[in-house]
């Protein structure tokens, strides 16, 4: 059961940690807006905002940005909170012929740090993956089964005792902490499967971590975006995607071509690349 001073507590750190500086664009120009097509496929009763830090690039420090898991009845949709603000302006902007400075800059604003969204389906157990490089994957597989050991530490997140989990996913070893007075099977990322929400996350590398900083019961609409543009392909060929992108990304951002039009490759230097699944 939720206890309101838990709640309170929650929404006053997510309202604290989520300051940041603005963007600023001026000018007098206009440009046609991005086209956006969604799927509304439930709609959330529970939602959870992480403090998400993650290592792109070891050579600098982390990333830093919050993710929100919806929890519906028959889905759960993992992204980052900047996902659903860009969207709605997105969505808002589809109906406009042309957009302007205020616009634009109001869209920079909300640029996601944290690219994956992740969808569980509860009753077929898979999950859908959108991610991106310069143009958006799309790919689905069976939700991964995880083989979580049960250990006797604690400790006090937002309020609530948790209890220690340990498990290995695609090449790394992770810590959870979940909530045994939360009875939801869920947590960030693919993460389930305990006896509780999982309100903290860490891999032994410290590279990704996520904890829970508020929790409401907003009812917002669980979507998956479904413009013809996103590409549909298998798990096996979006990792070799993303490592060719990583490896040349002047490739695919270049403006040379050969005189019967073909592009020519762009050499530049690799992308750090420090993916979630090492396997």
């Amino acid at each position: 059961m939720f206890h309101p001073h838990h709640l309170l507590k929650s929404l006053f750190l997510f309202l604290s940690f989520f300051s940041h500086a603005q963007i600023s664009v001026s000018g007098n120009f206009s440009m046609k807006p991005d086209s956006y097509e969604a799927m509304v496929i439930d709609s959330s009763y529970q939602n959870i905002y992480y403090k998400a830090e993650f290592v792109k690039d070891p050579k600098k420090k982390k990333l830093e940005t919050t993710c929100v898991l919806q929890i519906g009845k028959k889905f759960s949709k993992f992204s980052d909170f900047n996902v659903l603000r860009k969207d709605s302006l997105m969505e808002k902007y589809s109906h406009l012929e042309k957009i302007g400075a205020k616009e634009l800059g109001q869209s920079l604003n909300l640029a996601e740090k944290w690219r994956s969204i992740l969808i569980k389906n509860f009753q077929e157990n898979n999950i859908t993956v959108q991610d991106k490089t310069n143009i958006t994957y799309q790919y689905e597989e069976k939700q991964p089964a995880l083989d979580w050991k049960l250990e006797n530490e604690t400790r006090e997140i937002l309020g609530y005792i948790c209890h220690k989990a340990t498990t290995k996913y695609r090449g790394r070893k992770y810590a959870a902490w979940y909530c045994k007075e939360i009875p939801i099977n869920n947590g960030p990322y693919i993460f389930q499967n305990l006896p509780g929400l999982i309100l903290e996350l860490e891999d032994s590398d410290n590279n990704f971590h996520f904890t829970a900083i508020a929790m409401d019961k907003k009812i917002n609409g669980v979507y998956l975006r479904n413009e013809k543009r996103i590409l549909h392909i298998t798990r096996e060929q979006f990792r070799k995607a993303l490592q060719t992108y990583h490896d040349n990304p002047g490739f695919f951002h270049g403006k040379a071509y050969n005189e019967d039009g073909s592009q020519i490759a762009v050499k530049s230097p690799p992308l750090p690349y420090n993916p979630i699944e090492l396997e």
